[in-house]
């Protein structure tokens, strides 16, 4: 069983991959961890020193020697937000795993990113009004590319334990 985590930043990808898999005994993988790790330096400080290209061509290399090197494992896959908008990746995901879209609502976004502004290099200097525009008009763009995961799970207003039965119950 292969499983990826799709979503918008804020969507709970990383929360929910974790206990998914201590849930399912499965090995979680986080993308943005493994970039920060052969980086050796923050996904903010990658965007700034070396741009948002190198970044996106560097998530995709990662992610085809993730999919590679795990092709027979059984896993849960959090992507960051952009991963499926770029290079192909959504069919990538598509064709080595079970894709899962994390779909919560601008607001429920907004209140979450405003406390997380200075970890996300797209957001970090946004104020509130300017984040919420930010967030509709990127989320449109998105949205098209996350719509073409297999499954999708509404999460707005829903416990872990709400979303991870709703994953379950897809997999069984």
């Amino acid at each position: 069983m292969k499983i990826t985590l799709i979503g918008y930043m804020g969507s709970g990808k990383t929360v929910i991959g974790k206990f998914l898999s201590k849930k399912l005994n499965i090995n979680f993988i986080d993308l943005d961890s493994i970039i920060v790790e052969a980086e050796k330096k923050p996904i903010i400080n990658i965007f700034k020193n070396k741009g948002e290209n190198y970044f996106r061509k560097l998530e995709n290399n990662l992610l085809k020697k993730i999919l590679k090197k795990y092709k027979n494992n059984k896993y849960i896959l959090s992507v960051g937000g952009g991963t499926p908008c770029f290079y192909n990746n959504i069919y990538l995901l598509n064709k080595h795993s079970k894709t899962f879209y994390l779909r919560t609502d601008n607001y429920t976004l907004l209140k979450r990113l405003l406390l997380e502004r200075k970890k996300r290099p797209l957001i970090e200097l946004l104020e509130k009004k300017e984040l919420f525009k930010f967030i509709m008009k990127n989320l449109l763009n998105r949205s098209s590319f996350y719509e073409k995961a297999r499954y999708k799970i509404n999460v707005t207003n829903k416990s872990k334990c709400e979303i991870i039965y709703n994953i379950i119950k897809y997999i069984k």
